[in-house]
């Protein structure tokens, strides 16, 4: 299905090639809008490379516009992308392209559960016990990656056609451990949908997602949400206080086993739930072979009762006697009257049954708790002792550092060394959901071990490596709620109980994120204090530029004709700083946009000039710096490289917002705590082409607003 869209709505499309596009998105097609989501729009697209159908999911230019959604969506497509499964949608590429974040997924054929309850209203209880399990199926999968999806609902399961397979989407706000994209003492979910303990805004795990579940089954089987209110507070209160209404009161059709199932999963308690996905298909398993034992009786009693008016058994019956190639024996007669009393009997007995009272929602079946009581497995215990040939290898890759807020990744090794399947862990435990689990713990020297906010790693043995084999194991965790330091990190290879098996270590270092944090403790110090200076060189112009209001670079290239280049130079005096120059510690870049300018994700490469400009160079006024006098004018050899600054300015959006553009670096640091003189000079040399300027506030534009450096003292 595709809308017809006007173009003006999708700036960020390269204009379409040919007449069925609406236009080009990197290696995309863009053919027509499937529909919106929360974040963003999908698209329906054709990948010029492999000339496969996707779908394209694109920011909503409104989120697009805030760091904070940007992230988030891109934590969406992290999540999706470490999970490989037949019940959850799958990501073929994540990629930026003219500043818009897309996902590129699989093109489903169907429609979302949401859309079949609106047309259905009620599903057959079949149709909900594979739906159950299918979903469950797949936040197995989900949750062996330390994933908790959060928003489980009609509208994220998806019903492909025609084989009806369920498949998770939208993993938007999904949880790697800690979610330090959602502001505080907020409730995150959909209200419907929510878990009691998202709605007292507490930690959740894996039993968030099966409560979610059991409101969509709750959904399928009456139509109705378990609670409802027309309020959000009023949701809320009744999803924490107040109770559920049996679901066999409202849909006294479906099997009361189902029933019982879908009612743990909305327990209030999270430990009164089923203690996993991979627990919720064993129990789903044992509802339907349930439902298909209560309803087999009645079968056999139908097939075989009499025919009406005679006293002779139904033609199934007769067609598997007259099977029979032996010849008929002389029956013995028997008097009509004792056929005609047997046949009144089973009749009498038939009526019976059909007409036997129906159990109530408040007194379960005596025989539906009995037969789960006896059919139900013994839970699979692993002894640690079963789990002694297994060994994790030394740390092979990891991110050593990384800033606050970013994904740290660590690779590793589980290796087998049973002989033989005796001493084999993945034989002596097969069938185990959970054989052995990683938990990651980080302390520093001045601190006991923490664990990492992320879930343990859960491994089934049907995962675990063979005999004499080994695997690779990748563990990763946000950083955001880490407080910037030196971590030691340490991985635990643990039986589900807790015995630690083995144990590996490896570093982390994590860094303040000062490019989006409050400069707390720092000290600024702008063009315009005592002997600073800000202006721009232009190889096409001689003109005195260091009067000017504005900085302003572009480079641009003509069909046909040379290079347009423009340099800003921005010198800083230091001495202006009130701390001794090997105190210097931290240090960032300050810049604010102006004009009207490029609107395009932006670069610069940003150089500490060294060699080639006497310190005390002039703006306007005799000997003012020009082209050919500048440094940088015939290329950057001897200068130091300081950093790239990159922005993306889309709808002007960062126009006016002082100090905004930042870039910071140990490079940097480096440059102006070691700078021989108090003066130093700074060059920005645009990197990305464009046929439109970039406008920097200067020193004769806005004071308040001009270029600057700010710096903390070395922290101790």
């Amino acid at each position: 299905m595709s809308m017809n869209i006007a173009k003006s709505e999708y700036e960020f499309l390269d204009p379409p090639r040919l007449d069925d596009e609406l236009g080009r998105l990197g290696p995309y097609r863009v053919l027509g809008l499937l529909g919106h989501g929360g974040m963003g729009e999908v698209f329906r697209a054709e990948d010029n490379r492999l000339k496969r159908t996707v779908a394209l999911k694109v920011m909503n230019k409104k989120f697009a516009a805030t760091n904070n959604s940007r992230k988030r969506f891109v934590e969406e497509a992290r999540s999706m992308a470490a999970v490989h499964h037949d019940n959850v949608a799958t990501i073929f590429e994540v990629g930026v392209q003219n500043n818009m974040p897309f996902i590129a997924m699989e093109m489903l054929k169907g429609q979302s559960l949401f859309d079949k309850l609106k047309v259905e209203k009620k599903f057959a209880y079949p149709d909900v016990i594979r739906v159950a399990r299918e979903v469950a199926s797949g936040l197995v999968a989900a949750h062996a990656c330390g994933i908790v999806h959060r928003d489980i609902k009609p509208a994220n399961i998806w019903l492909e056609e025609p084989s009806g397979r369920a498949k998770i989407l939208d993993f938007g706000l999904a949880v790697a451990g800690t979610d330090h994209l959602s502001p505080r003492n907020s409730v995150i979910g959909s209200p419907g949908y929510l878990s009691p303990e998202q709605a007292r805004n507490e930690p959740v795990d894996d039993r968030t997602d099966l409560y979610a579940l059991g409101a969509v089954l709750y959904q399928m089987c009456c139509g109705k949400l378990p609670l409802s209110s027309d309020s959000m507070s009023g949701q809320l209160i009744a999803i924490i206080c107040r109770p559920i209404t049996p679901l066999a009161k409202r849909a006294p059709e479906t099997p009361q086993p189902l029933c019982d199932l879908i009612g743990s999963l909305l327990a209030k308690e999270a430990r009164d739930r089923p203690s996993s996905a991979a627990k919720m298909i064993d129990l789903v398993d044992q509802v339907e072979q349930q439902c298909l034992s209560d309803s087999q009786p009645s079968i056999q009693i139908l097939t075989q009762s009499p025919s009406a008016g005679s006293g002779k058994f139904d033609k199934a019956t007769r067609s598997s006697e007259t099977t029979k190639s032996q010849p008929k024996a002389k029956q013995p007669s028997i008097p009509i009257w004792l056929i005609s009393l047997a046949a009144l009997l089973l009749v009498t007995l038939v009526v019976v049954g059909m007409v036997r009272p129906k159990r109530t929602a408040s007194k379960p079946l005596e025989r539906s708790v009995s037969t789960a009581t006896a059919s139900k497995p013994k839970p699979l215990v692993v002894a640690a002792a079963s789990l002694a040939p297994l060994e994790l290898s030394p740390v092979t890759s990891a991110t050593s550092r990384v800033v606050s807020g970013e994904a740290a990744r660590f690779k590793m090794r589980l290796t087998n060394t049973a002989s033989d399947d005796r001493s084999d862990p993945r034989q002596i435990n097969q069938g185990a959901t959970v054989a052995v689990q990683i938990v990651t713990f980080l302390n520093t020297k001045s601190s006991k071990p923490t664990k990492a906010p992320t879930f343990p790693k859960k491994i089934s043995a049907s995962q675990l490596p063979g005999s004499g084999e080994s695997s690779e194991i990748e563990i990763q965790f946000l950083t955001g709620g880490l407080s910037p330091a030196e971590f030691e990190v340490t991985f635990e290879l643990q039986s589900p109980v807790g015995t630690v098996i083995a144990k590996t270590e490896s570093t982390l270092t994590i860094d303040e994120n000062i490019i989006e944090s409050e400069l707390l403790g720092f000290e600024t110090v702008r063009t315009h204090a005592g002997r600073g200076a800000d202006t721009f060189v232009s190889n096409t112009s001689d003109e005195s530029f260091g009067s000017r209001k504005m900085l302003q670079a572009v480079r641009e290239g003509k069909q046909g004709g040379g290079e347009v280049a423009e340099h800003i130079y921005m010198r800083f005096d230091l001495s202006k700083v009130d701390l001794p120059r090997a105190a210097f510690g931290r240090s960032v870049l300050l810049l604010t946009l102006t004009g009207d300018g490029d609107e395009s994700t932006t670069e610069f490469e940003v150089y500490g000039i060294v060699d080639g400009l006497e310190s005390d160079w002039t703006e306007a006024g005799q000997g003012y710096l020009q082209w050919k006098e500048s440094p940088c004018r015939d290329g950057v050899g001897g200068q130091k490289y300081l950093g790239t600054l990159r922005f993306d300015n889309a709808k002007n959006n960062l126009k006016n917002k002082t100090d905004q553009i930042r870039m910071a670096g140990e490079a940097l640091d480096d440059f102006l705590r070691m700078s021989p003189e108090d003066r130093v000079t700074i060059a920005l040399i645009r990197n990305s082409w464009s046929g439109r300027r970039t406008y920097f506030q200067s020193k004769e534009g806005k004071p308040d607003q001009a270029p600057a450096i700010a710096v903390r003292a070395e922290k101790k």
